[in-house]
């Protein structure tokens, strides 16, 4: 109110100030230029601001985009196991898991990086068929890559993929659901035949049917839980752990006689 009684007040003023007030009008657009600088809103949209309650979500997807590209370390050493070969970084080693006497190749083999943790399991040949699983599966595949052909006589190479798969289980039984995230080798043509009936995930080199993936346990070791959400199996996906084990399954060739 104070205010509206100056305005009454200045009336009688008014008419001898005209020139003073058209002065005064020359002058309001710089202070008008100067106000949008201050206002909350123009400022979070030209630059992010700490402030802004939203920032926290996207921060995840944030920081994947923004780390750096992921250095591999050479895959110096080669390993020949029941015909299949693939390439590790030096002082890596595979193992047959609690064979007695000589590994066979229905044994699993741990493929362990140079401190002696567990990385990957390779077996060399396996059933094909997923016995006992009950489950429905609704998959999303965050990486795949074709293994290249190895381009060798008599390989009897089947072509196939690496992928890198976000899947939600359904207990066809109770309707439970379980989400999990694996990271492992599969032949191209049963890769396109899959439904959402259960399979396993093999490759095929000759008569042979090997499995090879990435552990559980070594991906818990770098954030992915026992039951992951999508974006915390892409955020893994992103980061230096799953370059180097990617580069490992893709070196994967038959063994040369």
């Amino acid at each position: 109110m104070k205010r509206m009684d100056s305005r009454f007040g200045a009336l009688s003023l008014a008419a001898t100030c005209a020139v003073l007030l058209a002065a005064c009008s020359a002058q309001e657009p710089p202070a008008t230029s100067s106000a949008p600088s201050s206002e909350p809103a123009s400022g979070s949209e030209s630059t992010p601001s700490s402030e802004s309650p939203g920032s926290a979500t996207p921060s995840p997807s944030a920081s994947a985009s923004a780390t750096p590209s992921a250095t591999v370390p050479d895959l110096s050493q080669s390993h020949e196991i029941h015909g299949i070969s693939f390439m590790t970084p030096e002082g890596w080693t595979a193992k047959g898991d609690d064979c007695e006497g000589e590994c066979a190749q229905w044994d699993e083999w741990e493929v362990k990086d140079e401190s002696g943790k567990h990385v990957l399991t390779l077996i060399p040949t396996t059933a094909t068929s997923p016995d006992g699983d009950m489950n429905l599966y609704e998959r999303e595949i965050l990486d795949r890559e074709e293994l290249p052909d190895p381009d060798m006589p008599g390989s009897k190479f089947h072509p196939t993929s690496l992928i890198a798969e976000f899947y939600e289980a359904t207990d066809q039984q109770d309707g439970e659901k379980d989400t999990g995230f694996t990271i492992s080798l599969v032949d191209d043509e049963v890769l396109e035949q899959r439904t959402e009936n259960p399979d396993l995930n093999f490759f095929k080199i000759g008569e042979q049917s090997p499995m090879f993936w990435v552990e559980e346990d070594y991906m818990e070791d770098f954030g992915l839980g026992d039951e992951p959400t999508q974006e915390q199996a892409q955020q893994f996906v992103d980061s230096e752990q799953y370059a180097l084990v990617r580069e490992i399954l893709l070196s994967v060739t038959p063994a040369v006689s």
